[in-house]
């Protein structure tokens, strides 16, 4: 490994020796609208090494929307089993949705196999399950909905451990902003 690595090229190496769709899942760390810690489980469907950003999608009507829209800080958790790498992300989610139109919103819809995309035809998710109700309509929806969202977190932090080496390595990376000539990544080797 480089003395100071570039966290970008440690993903998408990890990434590269992932291949298997499993190793998509992280976990995202955010807060409820009522300020709780909450976490879950989301498929990350595009990474953007050239800005750093992990896109994953959800529903606008979940209640995890509502607490982004109050504290749009959280965390993503990134186990990649192939060598036993970690990547803990923290940073701003942005929420794109119908009414900010988007390419990359409607490239994404695309590639969702048919069983992902009839999730946003049925009623809100965490809603009191309706009387009767066997699940969403089997018929994929003619239309891209309007509660089809991207969920983004642009990272300004990532710590990084590799379980696979003797001894672990650790690197902490973090964004300094600021004035443009001082905006950039700083890294720095930690005890694991």
């Amino acid at each position: 490994m480089p003395s100071t690595p570039d966290w970008p090229a440690l993903l998408s190496d990890a990434l590269a020796h992932n291949p298997h769709h499993s190793a998509r899942y992280i976990q995202l760390a955010t807060l409820s609208d009522s300020g709780e810690v909450t976490c879950r489980t989301l498929v990350c469907r595009r990474w953007l090494p050239d800005t750093g950003t992990l896109v994953a999608t959800t529903d606008l009507r979940s209640h995890k929307v509502r607490g982004l829209r109050r504290h749009e800080q959280a965390e993503a958790c990134w186990y990649l089993p192939a060598r036993s790498e970690q990547f803990r992300l923290r940073g701003s989610v942005i929420l794109t949705g119908a009414e900010q139109g988007s390419s990359l919103r409607e490239e994404i819809w695309e590639a969702l196999p048919a069983s992902g995309k009839v999730l946003f035809t049925g009623p809100a998710p965490g809603t009191p399950l309706p009387p009767g109700y066997s699940g969403p309509d089997s018929a994929t929806p003619s239309h891209l909905p309007d509660c089809f969202a991207l969920l983004t977190l642009q990272p300004v932090r990532v710590d990084y451990l590799n379980l696979s080496t003797s001894p672990h390595q650790r690197w902490l990376f973090e964004y300094h902003r600021g004035e443009a000539a001082r905006r950039q990544w700083h890294a720095r080797a930690l005890v694991p």
